[in-house]
């Protein structure tokens, strides 16, 4: 009896089995991958998502920012879905905006932006000294040594807590720039922190809002990616 005469007169039998056999390869397959893909989302969970929660309930530095970077550079991130992926890349942006912040150095920028308010308010020209190019100015800048204002801002904010000691501090600024109008620009008296407070000065100024944004925005980010599904199950494990 050939092949396909013993074929035939199995055919119920034969067909059942062939079909239990690729049936039973589909499984297989479909199991396979199953494990495959929980595997490479445990793998996932271990290597990157976990830090990252971890390294979140840090704050915000410059060396916290670098240790995101190289865990997102990690193979498994390869693992995570386009939703995941996106959350990661804005948590990434918007840490990079805050990890290089410094309460003193954003502070002492805030007071170096009200010296140049103030100056302009008395009619005194910010930025004074031509800059030249081809025998032509190009444009207007400060004065060459105006820069090591904001250092000494610095130095006055550490050696006085505007918080703790206001009016120390207040005057400390004060003879900074009087110092400073009256070496590179005039030697007109200007009142300072006659129309502000020391205090409104620092907590109202453009440059604080914009650090303001800058953390609610990492907030918000930070919200984003800690609500995904597999950061969940971090936290709550």
């Amino acid at each position: 009896m050939g092949f396909k005469e013993w074929f035939d007169t199995n055919w119920y039998s034969n067909c059942f089995t062939m079909i239990t056999v690729v049936l039973s390869g589909i499984v297989s397959l479909i199991i396979s991958a199953v494990y495959y893909h929980k595997g490479n989302r445990n793998n996932l969970k271990m290597s990157v998502i976990y830090p990252i929660v971890r390294l979140l309930k840090d704050g915000y530095t410059r060396q916290n920012y670098n240790s995101l970077c190289e865990i997102s550079k990690e193979y498994s991130t390869r693992y995570m879905s386009k939703n995941e992926a996106k959350k990661l890349m804005l948590l990434l942006v918007a840490y990079k905006e805050v990890s290089t912040y410094s309460d003193i150095y954003v502070k002492a920028a805030i007071l170096f932006s009200y010296f140049e308010y103030k100056l302009k308010k008395n009619q005194i020209e910010v930025k004074p000294v031509p800059m030249e190019y081809d025998g032509e100015i190009v444009y207007y800048d400060y004065p060459p040594d105006l820069h090591y204002l904001s250092n000494d801002l610095e130095k006055a904010l550490k050696n006085f807590d505007p918080d703790c000691e206001p009016d120390e501090c207040k005057d400390a600024i004060i003879s900074l720039y009087s110092h400073y109008c009256k070496e590179y620009y005039s030697s007109k008296e200007i009142e300072y922190f006659d129309d502000y407070t020391l205090q409104e000065v620092l907590e109202k100024s453009k440059i604080r809002e914009e650090w303001d944004n800058k953390f609610d925005a990492v907030k918000d980010a930070k919200e984003q990616f800690l609500t995904l599904k597999i950061a969940k199950e971090i936290t709550t494990e």
